[in-house]
């Protein structure tokens, strides 16, 4: 019973649990599915390098086999059976096999910069998510306010009515804006909604609760290229060695081998006197030397083909770096900005507030009409949703500055 009662309770603690910013992102390093795909291309490329070593070291191969023949001779018997073990080596390949795991070593750098890539995009969103939920959360409460002192006023409408100081012009203006404020209040509902299933998506926490955090306000903040221009640059490392790799084959290819064979034979045709013609084992030490002298320009046709596709790759990165240090200057203009917001939409909702205490002392003594008053709600409730809107951006802005300055946001998290 405590067991089943464990299990229904479980899902409950969970969704009634608060997590912190920086819980999401550890979460989602450890569960997201994409993220671990990451980590299996890393280890797919881990084992492509091990392979490319172990082809340094000799081979060993061993065969078996059985042959009937007709007629029978001499040198033919009717059953033959045999077995073989071969040892072989390459001594020299023009340095193909150090080219394929010099390109196999920078592909398996990619990947790792490329696993760190996604991490870090993922905790962007998970960023994006978390403080969207908290912008349209604050939202939600200041139509909530406005929801309550709406049916206030109404209410107050209603008894000046039933004394008749009010008309129902007046009550139904109230109505509609309460309405219409009831259907904002529902459509914020559904984006907090969704902002939470993408944090969910995301990190695989529930997200109903969220703890308050901030991240560190930017501050001698060192410049770095961020993982795609390293990316780019170590697959365009990768393609170079594949070219050498291609390039070798028009150099000597040297390879020494050594098989021994035992035999067993039955139904032989034997000579009277003369034995020892079918030997029961043989060993053979072969050299061999294989160079390309003609394809028309295959391999080197091939060869260039590389060599381009990594010139390709050195624009790519060139423009890659132009990017974000674009990103970077755009970042930081961003924070500049909403600083610039922030002190303007405090301003204005402290404005806003003290305008509308002095329209509702007004209003409710019949000396302004409800148009102004409305505007006068309308206005403080904006304007307590843009200040705290114009928080939670600087908060994302702050993020996407350390991102493009080629640093991990989870890091700045306080």
């Amino acid at each position: 019973m405590r067991i089943i009662f464990l299990i229904g309770v479980l899902p409950f603690v969970l969704f009634a649990q608060s997590y912190g910013l920086r819980t999401f992102i550890d979460h989602a390093n450890k569960h997201n599915p994409m993220i671990h795909s990451q980590e299996m291309k890393v280890k797919s490329k881990a084992e492509e390098i091990e392979a490319a070593r172990s082809d340094f070291w000799p081979t060993v191969d061993v065969g078996a086999g059985y042959t009937m023949s007709t007629p029978i001779t001499v040198i033919a018997p009717g059953q033959t059976a045999s077995a073989s073990a071969m040892i072989g080596m390459d001594l020299y390949d023009g340095g193909r096999r150090g080219a394929i795991l010099n390109a196999k070593s920078f592909e398996h750098t990619a990947s790792l910069f490329e696993k760190r890539a996604f991490e870090k995009s993922v905790a962007l969103n998970i960023i994006n998510s978390y403080y969207s939920i908290k912008k349209y959360k604050a939202t939600l409460y200041a139509l909530q306010k406005r929801s309550g002192e709406l049916q206030t006023q109404m209410k107050r409408v209603k008894g000046f009515m039933g004394a008749g100081l009010s008309t129902s012009e007046e009550l139904d203006r109230l109505r509609a804006a309460y309405d219409n404020n009831a259907y904002i209040i529902e459509n914020t509902k559904l984006a907090i909604v969704q902002a939470q299933e993408e944090l969910y998506l995301q990190s695989g926490l529930p997200a109903q609760k969220l703890k308050e955090n901030l991240i560190r306000e930017p501050r001698n903040v060192r410049y770095e290229p961020y993982e795609k221009s390293k990316i780019l640059h170590a697959h365009a490392q990768a393609v170079q060695e594949q070219a050498n790799a291609v390039g070798s084959g028009y150099l000597p290819q040297v390879n020494v081998s050594d098989q021994l064979s035992v035999y067993n034979y039955n139904d032989t045709d034997d000579i009277p006197g003369l034995t020892g013609i079918l030997p029961d084992h043989q060993n053979r030490l072969m050299l061999s030397v294989n160079m390309r002298l003609f394809d028309n320009g295959k391999m080197k046709k091939d060869q260039e083909a590389l060599k381009y596709q990594k010139l390709s790759l050195d624009s790519e990165k060139i423009y890659a770096d132009k990017e974000q240090r674009m990103n970077f200057r755009v970042a930081q203009k961003r924070l500049k900005t909403l600083r610039a917001k922030l002190n303007s939409t405090k301003s204005g909702l402290k404005a806003a507030r003290s305008s509308y205490r002095t329209i509702k002392k007004k209003f409710e003594v019949g000396i302004v009409d409800n148009v102004t008053y409305l505007d006068a709600l309308t206005e403080v409730t904006l304007s307590q949703a843009r200040y705290k809107e114009t928080q939670y951006d600087y908060e994302i802005a702050k993020s996407i500055y350390y991102f493009y300055a080629g640093k991990s946001p989870r890091e700045y998290i306080k």
